[in-house]
C-alpha cells in the first residue's frame, strides 16, 4: 500500500512531527500516538493516499476540504465533498483512500474524551455525537457554508493556541475545542441527511456478519459456507473492496472490543473470552502487536473511574 507525504499547513504549528509522533504500521492496523491532550493539524497530501484500517484511543473530528477521497468507516464507504465532517470515536476502525490529481486537504482534530467530560452538563453532553449512537452509524455530517466558515475560524484559533507557549494557551485551546464540539453536536442533532453508502454489498454483508458473531469461534470457511461462496473467491473480493483481508478486519474488531472491555475494568482473562480470542497466549501476543502495550498495562492506564 502507498502512503502520502503530508504537508502540514497550520498557522503557527510545526510542519514536522518529532519521531515519537510518527505512525506505526502493524499489518493492516495503524496505531497513531497523540501524547498531547489536544492535537489538530491542517494537512495537504499531494500524493495518492491508500490508508490502512486503523483506530486510536483519541476521538477524532475530520473536516474534509478538498480532493477526490473516499472514507471507509467499518461497513460504510463515503465519497467526501468539501464541508463534510467525520465524527469518529475510539472504537471505530476507519481508513481513507485519496486518488491522485487533486490534493487531499483536511483538518484532523484529535482529543481525549476525559478532557471534555468534565465540561459536560445535564443539559449539554459534548460527547454525545461520539457516544450516543451505534458504532459506524451517523459518522458523516455536511456543514452548511455558514457552519463551515465558523468551523474554520475556530480551528484556526485552536491551531494558534496549541502552538503557543504563552500564558493560558492550554485553556484557550480547550475553549476552542469545546466550541467545535458545540458546533458538531448542533449539526449532528439537526441533520436529517442520510449519505449514500458506497461499500459493495458483499463486503458490507461480511462485515455485518462478523459484527454479529464477533465473540464466537468464527472461521473464514464458516463465513463462506454461510454466504454459499467459494472461500478463495470471497476472500479475494473482500480484499479488493475493503482494502484488507477478512482475518485482519476480524482481528481489528476484536481488538477494539477488547479495549472497551479493559476500559470497563474486565480482567485480562475475561476480556480474552468476551472479545472472541479464546486462546489466551494468542490474545496477549495479538493485543500487544496492535496496541503496542500488553492488555494488563492497557487496563491499568485506561480503566474508567
Amino acid at each position: 500500500m502507498t502512503f502520502s507525504t503530508e504537508q502540514r499547513i497550520n498557522n503557527g504549528v510545526s510542519a514536522a512531527l518529532p519521531p515519537e509522533h510518527v505512525t506505526e504500521e502493524n499489518g493492516s492496523c495503524r496505531r497513531i500516538h497523540f501524547p498531547e491532550t489536544i492535537r489538530s493539524h491542517h494537512m495537504l497530501s499531494t500524493r495518492p493516499v491508500n490508508d490502512v484500517y486503523h483506530m486510536h484511543d483519541s476521538y477524532e473530528l475530520l473536516l474534509f476540504l478538498g480532493g477526490c477521497t473516499d472514507c471507509y468507516i467499518e461497513h460504510h464507504r463515503y465519497r467526501l465533498k468539501r464541508g463534510d465532517l467525520l465524527i469518529i470515536n475510539s472504537q471505530e476502525i476507519h481508513r481513507a483512500v485519496a486518488s491522485e490529481g487533486t490534493p487531499y486537504e483536511r483538518i484532523a482534530t484529535h482529543f481525549y474524551p476525559e478532557l471534555v467530560r468534565n465540561y459536560c452538563t445535564e443539559q449539554t453532553d459534548l460527547l454525545s455525537c461520539f457516544e450516543k449512537r451505534k458504532n459506524a452509524d451517523r459518522n458523516l455530517l455536511s456543514l452548511t457554508p455558514k457552519s463551515l466558515e465558523h468551523y474554520l475560524y475556530l480551528t484556526d484559533h485552536l491551531h494558534t493556541a496549541v502552538a503557543s507557549a504563552s500564558f493560558g494557551h492550554d485553556i484557550l485551546a480547550s475553549t476552542y475545542l469545546l466550541q467545535l464540539l458545540v458546533l458538531a453536536n448542533t449539526c449532528f442533532y439537526e441533520s436529517t441527511w442520510i449519505p449514500e453508502n458506497l461499500m459493495p454489498q458483499l463486503s458490507s454483508q461480511i462485515m455485518r456478519y462478523i459484527d454479529e458473531h464477533l465473540t464466537e469461534d468464527l472461521s473464514i470457511q464458516a463465513l463462506a459456507d454461510h454466504l454459499y461462496m467459494n472461500r478463495s473467491h470471497m476472500s479475494r473480493k473482500f480484499r479488493e473492496q475493503a482494502g484488507c483481508s477478512i482475518q485482519e478486519y476480524m482481528i481489528l474488531k476484536r481488538i477494539s472490543l477488547a479495549k472497551t472491555l479493559l476500559k470497563q475494568g474486565k480482567s485480562v482473562t475475561d476480556t480474552c473470552e468476551l472479545s472472541g480470542f479464546h486462546d489466551y497466549s494468542n490474545f496477549i501476543r495479538t493485543f500487544k502487536k496492535y496496541a503496542q502495550v500488553s492488555p494488563g498495562h492497557y487496563r491499568v492506564t485506561n480503566m474508567e473511574a
